[in-house]
């Protein structure tokens, strides 16, 4: 079961200081034309920058309002910062665009994710609670040790996120080539923040699915999703990344949600109840994921993907969202990077 939504089924709540200094819009347009006219600036220079430092360098020549600071500073964390999980001042200008969009309309899975790894692992000899340590390669096959023993075999693929492979938590040996090494330090590995708040009624505007907040500090719990069309579900799913994100993952459940409830509040009043339940992801903090997805850093290019997407000694295939040039930071590269290294697999055993 899927059910979409929709980004144009969306309700702009403005800050009352914001409200209270006439701020009526997000001013989408002429914020997005000054940041791209940042990002067309920085491609003229001789080397990568920050999206942050090439807005900021257009923004210091204008004389604008601290409103339309906050309205700037609003698109690029709903655009770009939410979109990647890295800060501004951390992603790449010249590669913010370097992903294309997919067909069809984004959906909810109400059942969850773990369908579609249910389905693709049916017959296949899973085994869990096994943690990989080390990875051998060479002309002899592969030999992956976990706590529990050695598994051998002609060609692997590693799905190993982006931020376990930083990390360097699993050992290869040998090493991985330079340029795989170099791709690895080059792309960022971001935080993407979901808190899903469950409440005893609905009390936000059903017709929308989404509900924005713009406020002068910008990124502070600035996106939800409802999930009242879920057969009614009284849920609201806030939205936190980069380094707040990191932050706040390692706050308790209680203070999360402090901090979250007066911005529910103003958006949608001072009676608005406290939830009655909630969950949070800790992407970060978990030592088999070490952040949620991965984003074109500073100074790094798709030939970064690339690099990571090549066998290596004709024995391993890197596989996971941050080795797909098209499609990266999503599910759908992720499974299709997926079904490309298994193809690549079969071709080197055939070879």
């Amino acid at each position: 079961m899927r059910v979409p939504t929709s980004y144009d089924s969306a309700q702009l709540h403005i800050a009352a200081d914001l409200r209270a200094a006439g701020v009526r819009t997000a001013a989408s347009e002429a914020a997005g034309d000054l940041v791209e006219r940042g990002v067309r600036e920085a491609w003229g220079g001789d080397r990568d920058i920050s999206l942050r430092a090439a807005v900021e360098a257009v923004l210091q020549r204008r004389a604008v309002t601290p409103a339309f600071r906050s309205q700037v500073a609003f698109h690029l964390d709903s655009n770009f910062v939410q979109e990647w999980s890295g800060d501004a001042d951390a992603l790449s200008a010249w590669q913010i665009d370097e992903d294309e969009g997919f067909g069809g309309p984004d959906v909810l899975f109400p059942g969850g994710y773990g369908q579609v790894a249910d389905h693709l692992a049916r017959g296949l000899p899973v085994r869990l609670q096994e943690p990989v340590t080390a990875i051998s390669y060479g002309p002899g096959g592969v030999v992956v040790t976990t706590r529990r023993g050695e598994h051998h075999a002609g060609h692997a693929v590693i799905t190993l996120p982006l931020g376990v492979l930083k990390a360097g938590s699993v050992t290869f040996s040998p090493p991985l080539p330079e340029r795989t090494r170099a791709a690895v330090t080059a792309l960022g590995m971001g935080s993407y923040m979901k808190t899903w708040m469950r409440f005893d009624r609905i009390f936000w505007p059903e017709r929308f699915d989404w509900h924005a907040h713009l406020a002068p500090a910008p990124g502070i719990w600035s996106e939800w999703v409802s999930l009242a069309k879920l057969d009614g579900a009284p849920v609201l799913l806030g939205f936190n990344a980069g380094s707040r994100a990191r932050r706040m993952e390692s706050w308790s459940d209680e203070r999360i949600v402090a901090d979250a409830m007066p911005v529910l509040r103003d958006m949608f009043g001072a009676r608005a109840p406290e939830p009655v339940a909630v969950q949070v992801s800790r992407w970060t903090r978990d030592p088999y994921a070490r952040g949620s997805y991965s984003f074109p850093a500073v100074g790094s290019t798709p030939e970064d993907r690339r690099a990571l997407a090549a066998p290596v000694a004709g024995r391993l295939v890197l596989a996971g969202e941050a080795v797909h040039d098209r499609y990266p930071s999503t599910v759908h590269g992720a499974y299709l990077s997926g079904v490309r290294a298994a193809r690549t697999i079969a071709a080197l055993a055939r070879s």
